[in-house]
């Protein structure tokens, strides 16, 4: 795309108005190509024809002065030319620091009307016609119900796995907004085991990963052209080891083999410790105070006073404490395990570097995996402002946990002695 556009033409004595029409110019150059240096080369080739045939009995000191004019001519002409590629330049420098404050202060709003109570039966997707068959890596069993959009306009498909009291709502929300389109996605397996028991139950052999398919195709529907993120949170946490194993394997299946587009999983860890820590704290809100504050925004003080309460001095168990720690610990290596045993497309990525970082390469990370949004030049002034939610734990543990010596001297010397901070 030309960046520079340019009108020119020829003006002549009225003298000279009959031999100019018989001099023999080179067309003018269609504005789309135009190139101001050749155009400038051309003029002055044209006007040195010119001089030698309208001069070539003219005295030396005419000469000179057509000369000194034609030097003028010259260098008004670049000044021109550079002082064009200066305003060029300076607008491409304002035009960038407005797209950069744009990711600050134009920041979509969430909106939260997604039904989380998805049924693939009654979905409403017009059915393949009859002999379809499945999509590598199957062989047998159910062909893919829909298909999902590569549109550049079209929202991205992500699912974030995490466990619970990982921030997994303030990550989505800071991914969604700064992607261009945000809304509240929802646990869609279940928020607990009992949910995920019945979820994953209920998936019938065959189905090939359509209950991850179906949901997908549903929300790009739903926010069709919005750009963005669609997806929901998996929790795979939450169930017994050998059920993590199985849990939607036909789902990872159908995730590494689809490509157009790719279905990007973003798995969010964080410190074991942290995670029991909050659970506690959370139970004991529960217990004491009627309602556990799962979120708190910056103008909430009734759950920042519940979180400033509740969050310090807490108890922790010992004799369960090591194996909840390894529980915790083996079935994120399992579900790990199966992600890079099937080659799904995912990346990691750890609440600490998320939240706990003075830099924002970690969430850039996650955006140049997904290929949208700000993958450079964010700064966590700017995630902070994509985040509705403050954060509520406390940094210490000498401080949250009130039998801290014990938790300490009960981890010193296992894998886990590192978790203390």
């Amino acid at each position: 795309m030309n960046l520079l556009h340019a009108r020119h033409g020829h003006s002549t004595p009225d003298k000279y108005e009959n031999n100019i029409s018989t001099t023999k110019f080179p067309p003018t150059p269609a504005r789309t190509n135009f190139n101001p240096k050749r155009a400038l080369h051309s003029l002055l080739q044209n006007l040195n024809r010119y001089v030698v045939k309208r001069c070539a009995l003219c005295s030396g000191k005419i000469k000179v002065i057509i000369a000194f004019n034609l030097i003028f001519i010259s260098l008004c002409l670049c000044l021109w030319y550079n002082f064009g590629n200066f305003k060029l330049m300076q607008k491409a420098i304002m035009e960038n620091d407005n797209m950069i404050s744009k990711k600050v202060t134009d920041l979509p709003s969430c909106v939260d009307k997604w039904n989380h109570t998805f049924k693939l039966e009654h979905a409403g997707f017009v059915p393949f016609q009859h002999g379809t068959k499945p999509l590598p890596p199957f062989t047998s069993g159910d062909p893919p119900i829909c298909r999902l959009s590569s549109s550049t306009i079209s929202p991205i498909p992500v699912i974030l796995v995490s466990k619970g009291r990982s921030a997994s709502s303030s990550t989505w929300q800071v991914m969604s907004r700064l992607t261009g389109h945000c809304f509240k996605c929802r646990e869609y397996t279940g928020m607990n085991s009992t949910l995920q028991q019945k979820f994953f139950s209920s998936i019938k052999p065959g189905e090939n990963g359509n209950w991850i398919l179906g949901y997908l195709c549903a929300q790009q529907i739903a926010y069709k052209n919005k750009g963005g993120i669609i997806g929901f949170k998996w929790k795979p946490f939450n169930r017994e080891i050998n059920n993590v194993a199985e849990d939607g394997f036909d789902g990872l299946r159908m995730i590494a083999h689809h490509t157009n587009p790719q279905i990007k999983i973003v798995s969010s860890g964080r410190n074991h410790l942290d995670v029991l820590v909050s659970q506690t704290k959370h139970i004991k809100m529960r217990e004491k105070d009627g309602g556990a504050h799962a979120h708190c925004s910056q103008e909430n003080t009734e759950c920042l006073n519940a979180h400033k309460k509740f969050g310090s001095g807490i108890y922790m168990p010992l004799g369960s404490l090591l194996s909840k720690l390894r529980y915790l610990a083996t079935l994120e290596e399992i579900f790990e395990k199966n992600l890079q045993m099937l080659n799904v497309p995912h990346i990691k990525v750890t609440y600490e570097k998320l939240y706990q970082s003075k830099d924002a390469e970690e969430w850039m990370r996650i955006f140049r995996f997904i290929g949208r949004g700000p993958g450079y030049d964010l700064s966590m002034d700017q995630v902070e402002k994509a985040m509705e939610h403050v954060g509520t734990s406390v940094p210490f543990h000498n401080v949250s946990i009130s039998n801290y010596n014990e938790v300490r001297d009960i981890l010193r010397g296992t894998e886990f002695e590192a978790l203390l901070h």
